[in-house]
């Protein structure tokens, strides 16, 4: 539908709304409102207004610029928005945005399943609430489906809550390999060192050596290019190894926690039950 008389917003302009139903509040990602806005340098929203209050605008918010800027001020941080970047930030919290110059932008309102693990995880990997993504145009695309599929009416509750996971997706930016660039190499390489001495004493130290990187800088070009931290990499694969061990052997887990580079039996269970739920012997016990 058109928007009439918010300032600063040009006739143009295009908002939706969309209650979602019981289901999609307990299971899915879910939209509660959304737009492809024009504005002039009039623009100004601050949350202390009638339409902040409304439980629709309480919740996460994504803004994706496509010509222009916007300024973005939160509880947390003050930031401007150009074209081809993200904005994403949490509406439960104080927040203001405005323009001061003509921007488009296309925005959703959403919440829901994870939505809030989500926005922690993606800010706290990214280091701010403004970004230009790996797949910038992936995102648009994806926003503009869901604002479409709004506007007609014809897109399902489950279609969205898909819509919404691969922005998040994406703006969390979890590749599945390394590779391609000369930091990928690097990482590429670390990964196959690590992979060989997986059962030995690894140490950060030992693989940024390897690389020729220091360790400060070798952690964190392996988790922006993984997603893991070096420690947690090597953690989960060791418990990987130990996984097929329980169930392919009969070896005891005391021998197994000192096979996949444990030296203690008890820190051995601990990080294994921490990372998958139950205890080796309660996984040995599972069925295959």
């Amino acid at each position: 539908m058109k928007v009439l008389g918010e300032p600063g917003v040009l006739i143009r302009s295009e908002r939706f709304f969309s209650t979602p139903s019981a289901t999609a509040r307990r299971l899915f990602f879910y939209v509660t409102r959304c737009g492809h806005y024009y504005c002039d340098a009039q623009y100004d929203f601050v949350d202390s207004c009638a339409v902040g209050k409304l439980d629709s605008h309480k919740n996460y918010f994504l803004m994706y610029i496509r010509t222009g800027a916007m300024h973005f001020e939160t509880d947390t941080a003050s930031f401007r928005a150009e074209q081809g970047q993200v904005a994403l930030v949490n509406c439960r919290k104080p927040h203001h945005f405005f323009a001061n110059a003509p921007v488009e932008t296309l925005w959703i309102h959403f919440d829901g399943a994870n939505a809030c693990d989500f926005f922690e995880q993606i800010v706290a990997f990214r280091g701010r609430q403004c970004f230009f993504p790996p797949s910038a145009q992936h995102i648009e695309q994806q926003m503009a489906q869901i604002i479409s599929g709004l506007r007609s009416a014809t897109m399902t509750e489950v279609e969205c809550s898909q819509r919404i996971y691969r922005i998040l997706c994406a703006l969390l930016f979890l590749p599945q390999q390394a590779g391609g660039t000369a930091e990928g190499d690097v990482v590429a390489s670390a990964i196959c060192y690590i992979d060989a001495n997986l059962f030995e004493d690894i140490t950060v130290e030992r693989i940024a050596s390897a690389v020729n990187l220091s360790p400060s800088h070798f952690s964190r070009l392996f988790r922006s290019t993984t997603g893991f931290s070096p420690h947690e990499y090597i953690v989960l694969h060791r418990i990987d190894e130990a996984k097929a061990l329980l169930h392919s052997t009969g070896l005891s887990v005391k021998e197994i926690a000192f096979r996949v580079g444990y030296h203690s039996e008890v820190n051995f269970i601990a990080s294994f039950t921490s990372k998958v739920g139950v205890s080796p012997t309660a996984f040995r016990k599972s069925a295959f």
